[in-house]
C-alpha cells in the first residue's frame, strides 16, 4: 500500500526488504498507534482480559517483545498474527519502537499459508483460522453464558488444571463441536447440559478429592476427567 509506505517514510521510518514481498520496520509506538490497522477477518477476536495483562506488562517493561505481523490486502492493512499485542499497545505513548513485518500485495490464500507457516511449531486453534469468516456472536454468547454460570471454575491460564477451564480454549471447543457434529450452538448447549448431568453420576474413584469438591460446588463436571471437551461425547 503506497500510502502506508509514504506515511512511514515521511516520518523517517524505513523498511528493510526480506523475501519477495515482506518488509521489516521499526516503528515508534505513537506512530504505530496512528496506523489504520484492522484485525484480519479470518482471526478470532482477541481476549480482552489477556490484552489488559499484556498492556500492563508493556507499561512496566517499556517494550513490546516480538514481531507484529501485518499484511496489505484488499486495500487495507490487517494484522493476522499478534493481535493481542497490537491491541495492548493502544494508549501507550512511551516504549521501545515496535517491530512490524508487512506482507505487501497479498491475498487471503497466501496469508493463510503464511499464518500456518508462522504457527507450524504449535497447534493452531480452530477459531484462529477458517475456510471462511465465522460469525462468532452466537458462539461467544454461549461461551460467556457458560463462563458466568460456572464462574467458580473459570481460569485465566490456558494450562489450567482439572476441573477448571479457560475461556479461549472453551471457545475453540465450542467451535470444533458444532463443526464436527454439524449442530447448532443451541443444540450443542442442550447436549452439554445432558452430558454434564450424566457425568455427575459417574464413578469418582479415580478423581482427587479437590476435583470432586470443586465440581460439586460449581455444579460442572464436564472437565472433571479431561481438560478439553470431546466432540465425540456430544455426537
Amino acid at each position: 500500500m503506497a500510502l502506508l509506505d509514504a506515511f512511514l517514510r515521511q516520518n523517517n521510518v524505513y523498511g528493510i526488504q526480506h523475501g519477495s514481498n515482506h518488509q521489516l520496520w521499526w516503528v515508534p509506538v505513537k506512530l504505530f498507534n496512528q496506523l489504520p490497522i484492522e484485525k484480519w477477518e479470518f482471526n478470532r477476536d482477541p481476549d480482552m482480559e489477556r490484552v489488559a495483562e499484556i498492556h500492563d506488562h508493556i507499561l512496566r517493561a517499556k517494550r513490546a517483545d516480538g514481531i507484529i505481523h501485518l499484511a496489505d490486502i484488499k486495500n487495507k492493512i490487517v494484522c493476522y498474527e499478534s493481535n493481542h499485542r497490537r491491541e495492548a499497545l493502544k494508549g501507550i505513548e512511551e516504549c521501545a519502537d515496535v517491530l512490524i513485518d508487512v506482507m505487501w500485495n497479498t491475498n487471503d490464500e497466501e496469508l493463510k499459508e503464511e499464518f500456518r507457516r508462522l504457527n507450524k511449531a504449535v497447534s493452531v486453534a480452530e477459531l484462529y483460522i477458517a475456510e471462511k469468516p465465522i460469525d462468532f456472536a452466537e458462539l461467544v454468547g454461549a461461551r460467556d453464558a457458560f463462563c458466568k454460570r460456572y464462574a467458580l471454575l473459570k481460569s485465566t491460564s490456558p494450562n489450567s488444571h482439572r476441573p477448571a477451564f479457560e475461556q479461549n480454549s472453551l471457545l475453540d471447543d465450542f467451535a470444533r463441536i458444532t463443526k464436527e457434529n454439524k449442530i447448532s450452538v443451541a443444540e450443542m448447549m442442550r447436549r452439554l447440559e445432558a452430558l454434564n448431568a450424566e457425568m455427575a453420576t459417574r464413578d469418582r474413584k479415580k478423581l482427587k478429592e479437590g476435583v470432586i469438591e470443586k465440581c460439586t460446588k460449581s455444579g460442572c463436571w464436564l472437565f472433571a476427567w479431561d481438560r478439553r471437551l470431546n466432540a465425540k461425547d456430544l455426537a
